[in-house]
This record gives structure tokens, C-alpha cells and sequence, in this order.
């Protein structure tokens, strides 16, 4: 069923048009009732309201599992893309003289992880240029040969949106048996991801954008096949059959023959984990798809008018539906982000794209107020 805007449901005054969910999320509503109810737990940790934060953690794994296809046991809960992608860098053999082939300015968190794994295996970084008209997916095809021993991508640009088909280059990793890392931070909860179709071995988001979520909250997916490897953090709470202790200190045991192993430390917030079922069970009635489908209306609106205007964009095949960066053929001005904030209107500039990233409390009037202050500021 399509979405109609869901403006109401977050804490957005008339005068604020926020077009940069790609950067930092609003919460919703729930989500901050979320929180207050952790504040409050934390105030009084006494209280039996603690004991809820084993279930609230299995319940984030189970539906951020079900926003990916993906089992609660191949589900480990993270800080960051960061934390996430040294996991997988730590747990995947690069053979020596092989490569890491990732996108040429990628986003940094999915890059100095494989820049030391390479160096440690006598290998490289292999960066792929973009092609013409914005395409990724044929270059990065075309750099898949026997010298590459890992793959490591997002689902798109982060600047501008430009698109990687995650499936195609999945597809070809299977056939060539090379582990494929995705940083989808940019991608799932606003488009569809299904691990049906992109076979990859890690799958890493941070929970403040497009997941709703706070910050130092994240996801990760983990292939069954790499359910014995060896976490950054060893704790107590990674570990199953350890003593208890409150009897005794706790050590011994085995690690938990799953994705929990892999759990960041603290894992069990009080604050971050209400704050966080909110967000993904909310995500989950709307679903990924109808999300998707709303946002691609308002970014295409983006498109069409920026084109009006001579500026330049990835097309419409070649870009994400839920965000887009903008580029002039001069620089923008400087302080341009800053001017249009003091009209109410919050983008943000990414690597000299103008980035606009709507969601579901943006509509086309949000679209018409930002061009009109656009128009105003480059006259």
C-alpha cells in the first residue's frame, strides 16, 4: 500500500525543511519515548524494567534479520560501519599479492580497515573509476579478475547516489568464489536488500541514518560461514556456558557459536536498545519497499527540476531512488549549505555534491521551498 507522508509522527516545526537524512536521521516520536523510557531505567537501575534489555536486543536482531532476510543468529550488533567492516577485514584471508577492490573515493569507514589487511598481505587497494554517465557497476565488473582476493562496496556513492547493482557484482563473486563485504549504511531501511540475491559474507549498517536509530548503533549481517571467527572484543556476554558471577568471576566458557559473538561491548544499552525496537519495528510496518517508492517520487522531482537548471546528476537508472547529489559545472559558493540554513532548509555537500536526501516527512512542498531558496541564493 503506498505511504503517505508521515510528517506527524516526528518533531519537525513548519519552518524546517530537512533534506539530509543521509547524514543524521530525525528520530521519530516513539523512538524518543523510547529513550526517555531507558533514561528513566538508567535513573533507577533498581528497577525491574532492566531485565527487558536481553529480549529488546533479540528483538532488534529479529527485525533489522527481517529487513534483509536474514536469521536472528546471523545478526550482530555493532557500533559503527567501522567497527564493523575491522570485523569482517579480521576474519577474511586476503591470499598474498591479491588485491581489495572497492570504489575510488568510497566512504572512509570501508576503506582503512582493507588498506591494512592489504598491506599485511603483500597486496593493494584497487580503486575503480567511475565510468561515464555515472555508472559504477560496469567498471567495477570489469576490474573482477584473478588478482582480486576481496570485494568490498556500499550499495551506492555516498556523495551523490550514483548506484553499484549489488546483484550483478554478487553474482560474479560467487562464480569467481571472492568474499564480497557490503556497507549498506546508505541503502537498507530505504530500499529493498534481500540476501537472496546479494550473497555477501558481511553486511554492515549504522542505525543513525536510514534505520531511525541513535547513534553508536549498528547491524551486522553474518554469513553461517563465518559464525566461528574471532571478534574484536572478548566479554563475558560473547560467551556461552561461562560461570556466572555472581558466584564466582565469570571466566571460562566458549564463544557463542553464532553472529552474537561478534557483538560489541555494552551492547545491551539502556537507552539505545527501546530506542532502537521502536525505529525497526515502525521501518518494518512501512516496509523498505513502500519507503523506497515515496522517496524516489520526491528525488526524481529533485532531478527533474535540477535539470531545469543545467545542473548535473547521476540519471535516473543510475541512482539509488531515496537520495541524490547535485553538481554545477563552476563550484558552489561557499557557505551556500549555511545560507540556505538560516532559511530553514538543512542538505549538506558531499565530496562537491549538493546533496538532498528527503524522507517520509518531506513532501513536494519541501521540494518547492528548497529550489526557491536555491534560486534565490545562486541569482
Amino acid at each position: 500500500m503506498p505511504l503517505s507522508c508521515q510528517r506527524a509522527l516526528f518533531d519537525l516545526p513548519d519552518d524546517i525543511t530537512y533534506l539530509n537524512s543521509a547524514s543524521q536521521s530525525p528520530a521519530l516520536g516513539t523512538s524518543f519515548e523510547g529513550g526517555m523510557r531507558g533514561l528513566r531505567r538508567k535513573l533507577h537501575p533498581w528497577t525491574p524494567e532492566r531485565a527487558n534489555l536481553a529480549s529488546e536486543m533479540e528483538r532488534c536482531r529479529s527485525l533489522f534479520g527481517g529487513l534483509i532476510g536474514a536469521e536472528t543468529d546471523d545478526v550482530a550488533i555493532v557500533f559503527s560501519t567501522s567497527y564493523g567492516i575491522a570485523t569482517a577485514a579480521a576474519n577474511l584471508r586476503l591470499e598474498p599479492g591479491k588485491d581489495v577492490l572497492m570504489l575510488g573515493g568510497q566512504f572512509p569507514s570501508n576503506v582503512y580497515a582493507w588498506i591494512r589487511l592489504a598491506r599485511i598481505a603483500g597486496g593493494d587497494v584497487r580503486l575503480v573509476r567511475r565510468g561515464e554517465d555515472f555508472d559504477w557497476t560496469g567498471p567495477v565488473l570489469e576490474s573482477l579478475d584473478d588478482g582480486v582476493g576481496i570485494v568490498a562496496l556500499p550499495n551506492c556513492h555516498w556523495s551523490d547516489g550514483s548506484l553499484v547493482d549489488l546483484e550483478a557484482v554478487s553474482a560474479e563473486c560467487r562464480r569467481r568464489g571472492i568474499p564480497l563485504v557490503v556497507d549498506a549504511t546508505q541503502s537498507i531501511a530505504a530500499r529493498p536488500f534481500d540476501l537472496r540475491t546479494v550473497q555477501a559474507d558481511f553486511v554492515v549498517a549504522s542505525g543513525y541514518k536510514w534505520l531511525l536509530c541513535p547513534d553508536t548503533m549498528g547491524f551486522m549481517y553474518v554469513a553461517p560461514k563465518h559464525h566461528r571467527g574471532m571478534p574484536l572484543e572478548l566479554n563475558q556476554q560473547s560467551r556461552i556456558d561461562a560461570p556466572s558471577m555472581e558466584s564466582g568471576d565469570g571466566i571460562g566458557g566458549a564463544l557463542k557459536p553464532n553472529a552474537r559473538r561478534y557483538d560489541m561491548g555494552a551492547a545491551d544499552s539502556m537507552i539505545h536498545m527501546p530506542m532502537s525496537v521502536a525505529a525497526l519495528e515502525q521501518i518494518t510496518d512501512w516496509t523498505p519497499a513502500a519507503i523506497h517508492a515515496y522517496l524516489t517520487e520526491l528525488v526524481d522531482a529533485v532531478a527533474d527540476r535540477a535539470a531545469e537548471r543545467g545542473l548535473i546528476h547521476p540519471a535516473k537508472n543510475r541512482r539509488i531512488g531515496h537520495f541524490i547529489g547535485l553538481y554545477r559545472e563552476t563550484p558552489w559558493p561557499d557557505g551556500l549549505a549555511q545560507k540556505l540554513a538560516a532559511r530553514g532548509i538543512h542538505i549538506s555537500f558531499r565530496n562537491n555534491a549538493l546533496r538532498i536526501s528527503p524522507y517520509l516527512f518531506n513532501d513536494m512542498d519541501d521540494i518547492d521551498r528548497l529550489f526557491e531558496a536555491l534560486d534565490a541564493e545562486l541569482a
